[in-house]
């Protein structure tokens, strides 16, 4: 499957791509960093690296819950926690438009407030529930949903659905 499907908007293809991948470790990290232009410091370190995964386990639990799957406010407290200490804040600008900002950043954290804006962001606007993970255990990759009415549950209908669906009909047959 693709990192960016067709109708992501553009402005959540970093948050898309941080979402979707499957970090390796630090340098991983570091190398996606700096392919979003998100790297300011040319080092990070361990923790840094556990913020960043914590995060993305975070958003990727909301995800979750976009798709119908229950959870709980663990989530939303690693957001409100990483809130405060990056310093986010709304700021006004000439023209009445408003943006996210984090003040507390340092070179290091820098690329975490920027995938924490664009998710708040995401949140503002009323996108964050196109944000999904897929149902099928096996998969559980993250996408934009693009559908009209918003509802769709598999990352791809041609794998993902397509292989649950087969499995429904034939517990149906068996029954």
């Amino acid at each position: 499957m693709p990192e960016h499907r067709p109708g992501t908007p553009g402005q959540y293809y970093v948050l898309e791509s941080f979402l979707w991948r499957d970090f390796t470790g630090v340098d991983d990290w570091l190398e996606w960093t700096r392919e979003h232009g998100l790297a300011r410091a040319a080092t990070s370190t361990r923790e840094i690296f556990g913020q960043a995964m914590a995060l993305r386990e975070a958003l990727r639990s909301l995800e979750a819950m976009n798709n119908g799957e229950r959870g709980d406010d663990a989530p939303a407290r690693l957001l409100n926690e990483l809130i405060e200490s990056l310093g986010v804040h709304p700021v006004v600008g000439p023209f009445g438009d408003v943006k996210l900002s984090a003040s507390a950043v340092t070179g290091r954290n820098a690329p975490i407030a920027s995938v924490l804006v664009m998710a708040l962001d995401a949140m503002s606007k009323g996108m964050w529930e196109r944000f999904k993970l897929c149902q099928d255990p096996t998969c559980r990759a993250s996408f934009y949903d693009t559908t009209k009415n918003g509802t769709k549950t598999w990352c791809s209908m041609q794998v993902c659905g397509a292989r649950n669906k087969m499995r429904r009909l034939r517990e149906r047959q068996q029954a």
